[in-house]
């Protein structure tokens, strides 16, 4: 199956690494124009950027805090200055504040909810109102797993990403209609840089209750990212795509 996304503006947060960065490169293999948002890793920012451009592909790159709101603005402000529309949002930019809940600070509990939650929120909002005068649009959000299995020392994070679940179904309720679609994706044990510590510590016992036999790769999940923005899976809205290689179930 080919999925075409030529003449498509796309934005990804937290697109530099990990699973974002590898959703930005699919994204613009299958043709889109793709805007990478970072917060601190602008290094990785532009060698992503200048990798898309070597291979004759548009790209560019935004600094953005999605979690605060004039910071989000000034990115859907740049984005409605140069490319006049948004198609698809990828909401992936996530942090992890491990801290078992008597230990838990507010400040742990603030800032994981900021960034998956509030940031998701924020930017939607914005993407939503450059989508509903085309009457079309994709809104993928990267969840967790975790949101649906738990973790020790992941209150913060569980809660957070469960609610990035129920938002996903209540903003497809509102938009089915108008010709959004908004999926979200649960990431099992994916190896990139911000999983390494609960891989360094729990690794072995965690593939042992992998029925794949093996922790995913950003690839796996950015697969199914680049599917829901396609009009491929203009009949799929509200749902919650599980990628663990059956953790879940185990």
């Amino acid at each position: 199956m080919r999925l075409d996304l030529s003449g498509k503006i796309a934005l990804i947060t937290g697109g530099s690494r990990g699973i974002g960065r590898e959703t930005s490169l699919l994204l613009s293999q299958a043709g889109a124009r793709v805007i990478i948002n970072y917060n601190r890793s602008k290094e990785e920012a532009e060698r992503i950027r200048d990798e898309m451009v070597r291979r004759a592909a548009e790209a560019e790159i935004f600094q953005a805090d999605i979690a605060k709101p004039q910071e989000v603005k000034a990115l859907f402000e740049h984005i409605s200055k140069t490319c006049k529309r948004l198609d698809i949002l990828v909401n992936n930019a996530g942090v992890l504040k491990d801290t078992l809940l008597l230990s838990m600070e507010l400040s742990d509990w603030d800032k994981v909810h900021d960034l998956n939650l509030r940031g998701a929120f924020l930017c939607t909002k914005f993407a939503v109102e450059m989508m509903l005068p085309h009457h079309s649009g994709k809104i993928i959000n990267i969840a967790s797993i975790g949101a649906i299995k738990g973790g020790r020392g992941q209150t913060n994070y569980a809660a957070a990403k469960g609610g990035l679940i129920s938002f996903t179904r209540a903003c497809a309720d509102e938009l089915s209609g108008k010709g959004i679609q908004v999926n979200a994706i649960l990431p099992g044990m994916i190896v990139t840089e911000m999983s390494s510590r609960v891989r360094k510590r729990a690794g072995e016992s965690i593939l042992k209750n992998i029925p794949s036999g093996r922790f995913g790769e950003p690839i796996d999940v950015a697969n199914l990212v680049v599917f829901l923005a396609s009009d491929k899976a203009d009949y799929i809205t509200g749902q919650s795509i599980v990628v663990d290689g059956g953790l879940s179930i185990s």
